[in-house]
């Protein structure tokens, strides 16, 4: 305990400790306190043990945190020693963790819980830009404040790929993340990326809105165990109401294999921004009070597409060709990779859709090959739904004696006839959102 290290202190001479720590959080204890120089709340998290290992993984989570500038992060404001232990200023998060938030108010509206996974998909694209994995993706690691926004918390367990400052942690007995959450490739310790949180993603969003774990074993091995070795949880089978791209989302979230989950945050964004309508209030969280983050938000967004998922990395228009992406898809799906088929055809629908028009004859055609794809994967009821739309769009333009009318009503007529799979077998998961 450090309650005679920094209870009632004044570190630095300017940051004034409360008596009592509000948590003990990752490798430290975190405390309030007032920075008296600039007259505000702060938050300092002091390292809880001096152990050469904990002492240097807390630097590094202050270095680290402090490289990703966005508003989905709590800002560090200082670091510094006290009585030769380090400490950490960060800004004050006004607001209450996922975890808390289920607890009291149990499993989330479906906007709400569409609003927060759209938050952290745009913190985790700002890590990607940087080649920064969080590993630790989990309800008690996202806060929501008052305003409606999520904020990420705690970097302890984050690497950065391809620098060796930040690439390795030196394992002295703790866990590398969290079970229930944290991704096979952790589990098995093989190499992690971006998509290592998109995993813990997909159980957070599972979490908030079911109102329970992904997996809930009764002991730590029974819970890797199903992990690794049955098909992720269906949302849908705890809760009627959630849409079935919401549902196919999170279960591709939550795939074993990384490579048959979205290809990054950007495509799980798409998924979700559509989902965010009528948000109502959170009682005793969230208001619907005029407020400054949300107004300026607000004024943001007219900028910018909503459903328009902001990049990793862009590509000038030059570098893209058609041809080569088409290529691309068809050899995947020759060669039986019909999830990363179907990716490559939404990809490609969504790049010719954005160089043209949604109505461009090929966006059609490319998304109804997407649609086919999850076919010899026996996720029938997914490909039934995704020709069902294309249909639809269809019929806005064309007569219902169009040809592509009557074979689209063709295919999905062999589909209704063709019993449905219930799910992938054990290892494998969807693919993609949408």
């Amino acid at each position: 305990m450090l309650m005679n290290v920094v209870a009632g202190e004044s570190l630095k001479g300017r940051y004034a400790v409360s008596r009592y720590p509000l948590a003990h959080k990752g490798m430290g204890e975190v405390w309030s306190a007032r920075d008296s120089l600039l007259d505000r709340p702060v938050i300092v998290k002091v390292v809880g043990a001096m152990d050469v290992d904990l002492v240097r993984r807390f630097r590094r989570e202050a270095l680290l945190t402090a490289r990703l500038d966005h508003p989905g992060i709590p800002a560090i404001y200082d670091i510094g020693e006290h009585d030769g232990r380090p400490f950490v200023v960060l800004q004050e998060i006004n607001g209450i963790t996922l975890s808390d938030l289920v607890a009291e108010h149990g499993p989330l509206p479906i906007a709400w819980v569409a609003a927060i996974g759209a938050q952290i998909c745009s913190v985790l694209l700002a890590a990607q830009r940087i080649r920064l994995v969080h590993r630790d993706i989990k309800p008690s690691n996202v806060m929501l404040d008052r305003s409606g926004a999520v904020k990420v918390l705690d970097f302890g367990l984050a690497v950065m790929r391809d620098d060796e400052r930040y690439s390795r942690i030196t394992q002295s007995g703790q866990s590398l993340g969290t079970v229930g959450y944290m991704a096979p490739e952790q589990v098995t310790d093989s190499p992690v990326d971006h998509r290592t949180d998109l995993y813990g993603l997909g159980g957070t969003l599972f979490d908030v809105l079911t109102g329970r774990a992904p997996f809930d074993g009764l002991t730590t091995m029974t819970t890797v165990h199903r992990q690794l070795g049955d098909p992720p949880p269906r949302a849908s089978e705890f809760r009627a109401d959630v849409p079935a791209e919401l549902d196919d989302l999170i279960f591709s979230l939550m795939a074993v294999n990384p490579q048959d989950r979205p290809a990054s945050a950007a495509e799980a964004y798409r998924v979700l921004v559509p989902l965010i309508h009528g948000l109502s209030p959170l009682p005793g969280i969230v208001t619907d009070d005029i407020d400054p983050v949300r107004a300026y938000a607000a004024v943001l967004s007219r900028s910018t597409s909503l459903t328009a998922a902001p990049a990793a990395r862009s590509a000038p228009a030059s570098d893209w060709d058609a041809d080569l992406a088409r290529q691309h898809a068809e050899r995947l799906q020759a060669a039986g990779e019909h999830r990363a088929a179907a990716r490559a055809w939404r990809q490609l629908a969504d790049d010719v859709a954005q160089r043209n028009s949604d109505g461009h004859e090929l966006v059609f055609d490319f998304r109804r090959r997407a649609a086919l794809a999850h076919v010899p994967l026996g996720e029938h009821d997914r490909a039934h739904r995704q020709l069902n739309k294309l249909l639809e769009d269809r019929l806005r333009i064309a007569a219902s004696d169009d040809s592509v009318v009557a074979e689209l009503r063709r295919e999905i007529a062999q589909l209704s006839n063709v019993s449905v799979t219930p799910g992938p077998r054990p290892g494998s998961a969807a693919g993609g959102g949408r």
